[in-house]
């Protein structure tokens, strides 16, 4: 689908009229076209946090067919050193970055805030038309995938087909800096759908959560009574504990578990709401024409339209081999994804490997448990000591409740409250899988002056 201002002037961004939106676009445009060709080519980067404004920026860079380049307005200076070494954007709409050798026009300078500052002695600049979506990456680091609008409205179709077809309404509560949030502004633009950029009025509309925000909204049965008028509540970016899967399937939530990424686009495969509802164990279909292979190691690979083109400053990938994920999963006999978990996250303790995902499932079913992050520390004895970090209620008896559930190597070594877990906005540990065990002992740094091991 091309994008064209006149579809933009319909009245579907709760907040602005069509007529406005196009007004806000048109400037953004006339300050893009205000750069150089050279200029241009070097990409817009866009940190804005108001989402009408993101949304008329990134619309005026799509029709400029200018390099778009996504980042968290939050960033620090570690990130934004990332960042600069990857890009040099000439102009930046939001805060926190500042641009030079761009003749003045329509930057943003944040003094105080540590701001990054990028210059035109750039890396190789992106291609034209393409649109940079950050993401962690397995390895740890700032990488950017490389989508087209092409590659982003075939995730849109996609998701349409899966909800039998019609305009998409969208109420997003995520950052559009995420694919998660950003996919939701373009599915109500590519289908003529609307969106409304919060909860206000959910009745027949989309929201995408992450399984932390669908344990609050449970916890209050207003919010729950409000939610069993959405047409669809898709839930990703980390795995949805059976136990809180269980809560909203006895309050019949229009619930689809989702599985996706940001290297395809967001969601690629999901589990219809009437299967949820039926079928604890029920496998994800396909979205679109997704396909997938597993490979000999367990490891998913996954061949879609929406696949994004590879990470920006590091070869392409060749899109008719597919993506091969850090992801281990299976198909069952009817064709229907199970995907198990990240083959990096497992702990060799004592010469036994456990996998975390069950580990935290388990302390998940504790009653008064929010939150869990299971990890493995380093130990001279056992080589990696299981110890398991918790939010909710402190769970002095977790020890025996635990050992009807789990085997005894299995067993955490300790368990910890905390306060919070190290969690973005997306529900996932902050950081990469890779350097868990890191994560891990910063939590036992913080914990210790205001928590107990319990036993």
């Amino acid at each position: 689908m091309e994008l064209d201002l006149e579809e933009l002037a319909r009245d579907w961004i709760a907040g602005i009229s069509g007529e406005a939106l196009v007004a806000r676009v048109q400037d953004y445009l006339s300050q893009v076209e205000a750069l150089t060709r050279q200029q241009q080519a070097r990409g817009v980067l866009l940190t804005e946090q108001d989402p009408i404004e993101f949304a008329a920026a990134f619309f005026a860079a799509v029709l400029l067919d200018v390099p778009v380049i996504l980042a968290n307005p939050k960033w620090g200076a570690q990130e934004q050193a990332e960042l600069g070494r990857l890009v040099s954007p000439a102009i930046c709409f939001g805060r926190g970055f500042t641009c030079e050798d761009r003749g003045g026009v329509g930057t943003s300078s944040v003094t105080g805030l540590g701001s990054a500052v990028f210059t035109s002695e750039a890396p190789t600049s992106p291609e034209p038309g393409s649109i940079l979506i950050p993401t962690g990456g397995s390895t740890g680091g700032v990488k950017l995938a490389v989508h087209t609008w092409d590659s982003l409205c075939a995730a849109c179709e996609g998701v349409q087909g899966l909800l039998g077809g019609g305009p998409i309404d969208s109420c997003c509560v995520l950052p559009l800096y995420h694919v998660s949030g950003l996919m939701q502004l373009l599915r109500a633009y590519v289908t003529g759908g609307q969106i409304r950029f919060d909860e206000d009025e959910v009745a027949g509309r989309c929201l995408s959560y992450v399984p932390t925000q669908l344990q609050r909204a449970l916890g209050s049965d207003a919010r729950v009574q409000t939610l069993q008028t959405a047409r669809a509540i898709f839930v990703g970016g980390a795995a949805l504990p059976e136990s809180l899967a269980q809560q909203a399937r006895a309050c019949q939530l229009p619930i689809i578990p989702v599985y996706g990424m940001t290297e395809t686009a967001a969601m690629v495969a999901a589990v219809p709401v009437a299967d949820f509802l039926q079928t604890p164990d029920a496998g994800a279909v396909a979205i679109g024409e997704a396909r997938f292979q597993i490979e000999a190691d367990g490891r998913l690979r996954i061949f879609s339209p929406a696949l994004f083109q590879g990470y920006h400053g590091q070869p392409r990938i060749e899109g008719s081999a597919g993506y091969l994920t850090d992801d281990e999963a299976r198909l069952d006999d009817k064709g229907r994804l199970h995907v198990i978990g990240r083959k990096d996250r497992l702990i060799n303790s004592g010469g036994e490997k456990i996998d975390p995902r069950e580990v935290e499932a388990a302390v998940a079913q504790l009653a008064g448990v929010e939150a869990v992050l299971a990890v493995g520390l380093p130990d001279p004895e056992w080589g990696q000591r299981l110890v398991v970090f918790y939010t909710g209620r402190e769970q002095p008896a977790w020890k025996a409740q635990l050992r009807e559930k789990l085997v005894n190597y299995k067993i955490p070594k300790e368990l910890r409250w905390v306060d919070r877990l190290p969690l973005d906005e997306k529900g996932k540990v902050v950081g990469a899988l890779a350097n868990v065990a890191k994560v891990g002992a910063s939590l036992v740094k913080t914990a210790e002056p205001k928590s107990r091991t319990t036993a």
